[in-house]
């Protein structure tokens, strides 16, 4: 039995040059989640440089039925990040597929 599905990543710096505080790096990042999370039905976490006024490290993980749509979520999430105010300073994306490679589902 094959497992037809692809798990996409996308790793991302972010720069917020005019944040002076904690509080104010929050809001965008918030509704970066909603966005990701309700347009894009992908899973959000900041794992990077929480401490940090103006940076930020975002992980965006996401599952598709083929390599095709995962990294047409993908691109389109990197040109959403890309449309913001604040700077995309790295982004990094990868997908596996298929997810056989990951696990045996004949086990």
């Amino acid at each position: 039995m094959t497992c037809n599905a692809t798990i996409g990543v996308l790793l991302a710096d972010l720069h917020f040059p005019v944040s002076r505080s904690l509080k104010e790096k929050r809001a965008p990042l918030v509704s970066l989640r909603d966005v990701v999370r309700g347009r894009f039905h992908a899973a959000f976490s900041e794992v990077g440089f929480q401490d940090v006024w103006q940076r930020a490290r975002v992980l965006i993980v996401l599952a598709a039925s083929s390599q095709h749509n995962a990294e047409t979520s993908l691109d389109e999430i990197d040109r959403y990040l890309h449309a913001q105010e604040y700077e995309v300073a790295r982004v990094l994306v990868k997908t596996a597929d298929p997810l056989d490679a990951l696990w045996d589902f004949e086990a």
